[in-house]
């Protein structure tokens, strides 16, 4: 499955059919993929944009380098305890060094559609297709802050 088309797919119906339609990717992202609940989109995308750091820091094992600063320590701990993680992590004899799970992964979430079908039963992912769902994670919410950028430097600023 190309999880990205998926995630794309999902915001654009999102942003048609949800009473509240999400302002931008992040903000899907918290509310769909990451299930926080603050009613206030710049904190959730404050908190999302801190959740794909370290789902990509765990993906591609860079946790140590992550938490080298106080700060990414912070977010870092902070988001490995969240309901999102902690049940998909395993880490060992340190959660600083933490991985996603090896057995099977379920995750369910409101906001995943086919075609115009919302997807009500949880997905079961396998270890590798859990971690493409990460990337293709990461690489949704990339988008939005190259956007961002892109748009930014046309205005001038």
């Amino acid at each position: 499955m190309n999880y990205r088309l998926l995630l794309e797919h999902s915001f654009d119906v999102s942003k048609r059919m949800d009473e509240c339609p999400p302002r931008g990717r992040l903000d899907y992202l918290s509310q769909h993929i990451f299930d926080f609940t603050t009613y206030d989109s710049a904190v959730d995308e404050l908190f999302a944009g801190k959740a794909v750091e370290v789902c990509n820091a765990i993906t591609n094992r860079t946790t140590f380098e992550y938490i080298e600063t106080e700060e990414g320590n912070l977010w870092y701990l902070l988001m490995c305890n969240m309901p999102f993680f902690y049940p998909r992590l395993d880490w060992g004899t340190s959660i600083r060094g933490a991985w996603w799970g090896n057995g099977a992964i379920t995750f369910q979430s409101c906001g995943l559609y086919v075609e115009e079908d919302q997807l009500s039963e949880p997905l079961t992912f396998s270890h590798d297709e859990w971690e493409s769902f990460m990337r293709a994670v990461v690489e949704f919410a990339t988008l939005e802050r190259v956007a961002e950028e892109e748009s930014g430097r046309r205005e001038g600023v």
